[in-house]
């Protein structure tokens, strides 16, 4: 079976778990037999993927020779900043492009694609326009779409081959910034959800949204839980903080993932635990205000802020870290609880979250719920065998949450629709 899967982001070039899912999803299929095309907006050069085709829409446009006078790549050539997790309003002015889109799927994708003018939604766009006419001369049997931004060109190529669409939600516009959204990514979330033949959600609590939001036919949703591949050990990570217990917040600085909540529960802890030191690793439009709380709120001896990490860099700090606590207020899976876990490192895991459904010895909390946190933290800092069971337990369950299984689950989908 040959799958041209649409993506956004691919290691090591990621902005959060959507690039890393794709990767463990893809090797998975792949061992089974299927053959992937996997196009993504922008390439960089250090990307591995032997398992697989992976090429940007400007690489799959040159490949299958698309003459100019039809595309004009220059024109719509895609910049290298895209990250799918950023809002439309951090992004800066682009040259609009005529919308190749619009006039493969008529009236539809001109009221959506007339809003979509010098911004993030351009790129959309953009990437939509190489897509759909390269793989319109590509010979694949199933269309499989990882998250909004590759929604537009899935339905389009859709409409044209009648080949069967699968898309994928690895986060919804309701879980980054609630019930304020943007009005243009719900309706191309909408868009994708209701044209698609099925659905992919990476957990029962993303399926509930979906159907709450947009109304979904349940039967149409299909819940496969994201896996992991646990790694090999490493030298753990050196930093000034290592004769402290750590605990670690990772992930976007933004509303979604609560790093709030993260510096409220450090401010209780702390006179309990004085020699505690949280680190608060990563980026995002909340950062700057946290930093200034923290230091106002006089907690600046027991903090530090990291900055964005990647690689091996998240492996060692989650190494170090006596405690991971993910607080977030959304979170339609959470990779990162996983990625913990392999590395030894007990978790705290918010309640509204989808890995809370696969991992069981881990403390779970609401994510508002500051004090009970708070609590949690300070037992498990003060109680080194608490923390030595909880990994223990935990970690014989990521035997069975491995991205094999997810693929098997993927494929027998794709079966049903072939």
């Amino acid at each position: 079976m040959k799958v041209l899967m649409l993506g956004w982001e691919y290691p090591p070039h990621i902005a959060g778990g959507l690039g890393t899912a794709c990767e463990g999803l893809t090797k998975a299929l792949a061992s089974l037999g299927l053959k992937i095309k996997f196009v993504v907006p922008a390439l960089y050069g250090s990307e591995n993927a032997p398992h697989m085709e992976l090429m940007s829409s400007e690489q799959l446009a040159s490949k299958v020779e698309i003459s100019k006078s039809r595309v004009d790549l220059e024109k719509i050539r895609l910049l290298t900043f895209l990250s799918p997790y950023q809002r439309p309003e951090e992004y800066i002015e682009c040259k609009s492009s005529e919308s190749i889109f619009t006039r493969l799927i008529g009236e539809n994708s001109r009221q959506l694609s007339s809003k979509y003018d010098g911004s993030l939604f351009d790129h959309v766009i953009s990437f939509s326009n190489q897509t759909i006419f390269a793989s319109l001369q590509c010979d694949f049997d199933i269309i499989h779409a990882h998250d909004w931004m590759t929604f537009p060109a899935a339905v389009a190529l859709k409409e044209k081959t009648q080949k069967p669409l699968v898309v994928h939600l690895h986060s919804l516009e309701f879980d980054r910034v609630g019930d304020a959204g943007n009005s243009m990514i719900i309706d191309a979330e909408r868009l994708g959800l209701e044209k698609s033949d099925r659905v992919i959600a990476v957990s029962h609590y993303t399926k509930r949204m979906i159907e709450k939001h947009y109304s979904i036919d349940p039967n149409k949703i299909e819940v496969v839980h994201n896996g992991i591949y646990p790694k090999g050990e490493r030298q753990s990570y050196r930093g000034n903080f290592t004769n402290k217990k750590i605990v670690l917040f990772l992930g976007r600085v933004t509303f979604q993932k609560g790093p709030d909540y993260f510096v409220e529960m450090a401010k209780r802890v702390i006179p309990n635990v004085p020699d505690v030191m949280f680190v608060m690793a990563g980026s995002g439009d909340m950062l700057s205000g946290l930093i200034e709380k923290v230091e106002h709120e006089g907690l600046s001896e027991n903090f530090t802020f990291t900055g964005f990490l990647k690689g091996e860099e998240v492996e060692n700090i989650f190494k170090l870290a006596s405690l991971y606590v993910m607080p977030s207020v959304s979170e339609p899976f959470g990779l990162t609880a996983l990625e913990a876990i392999a590395c030894n490192t007990p978790v705290i895991m918010s309640k509204q979250s989808g890995v809370s459904e696969v991992i069981h010895n881990a403390f779970k909390v609401d994510f508002w719920d500051i004090e009970k946190m708070s609590d949690i933290v300070v037992n498990g800092l003060i109680h080194d065998e608490l923390r030595a069971d909880m990994i223990t337990m935990a970690k014989t369950e990521l035997e069975r949450i491995r991205w094999d299984m997810s693929a098997e689950k993927v494929k027998n989908l794709y079966e049903t629709l072939v």
